[in-house]
């Protein structure tokens, strides 16, 4: 047998027992994400430099001085640390709601 004849033989040898895997698309045009992010660094340093002037912050007695564009990149990973804790919690409530319902579901069916 030669390397073209292999091409032709069908390996399904297993394939029930396994769940199929999602197939990954090769792309062949711009990479989209890396442009975004280009993009998006670029407007971060142009934020920051146009903004290095520094504020007074005061919180809960605290008074410190900082640049405005530090104060808007921390307080944006703050929200976005805090906003991803939620919604773990959220889905985790989620999914425990979900499961005793197909527990509660699957005994009724079992009664039966």
């Amino acid at each position: 047998m030669d390397e073209n004849e292999f091409q032709d033989v069908d390996d399904s040898f297993g394939s029930e027992s396994t769940p199929s895997q999602p197939k990954r698309l090769e792309r062949d045009g711009v990479p989209w994400a890396g442009v975004l992010l280009a993009i998006w660094a670029v407007a971060l340093v142009i934020f920051s430099v146009q903004n290095a002037e520094d504020a007074t912050v005061e919180f809960l007695g605290w008074s410190f001085s900082m640049p405005v564009a530090l104060l808007v990149v921390v307080t944006a990973l703050v929200t976005l640390v805090v906003s991803g804790i939620g919604s773990g919690i959220y889905r985790r409530r989620r999914r425990k709601q979900a499961g005793l319902k197909r527990e509660h579901r699957e005994q009724l069916e079992s009664d039966e």
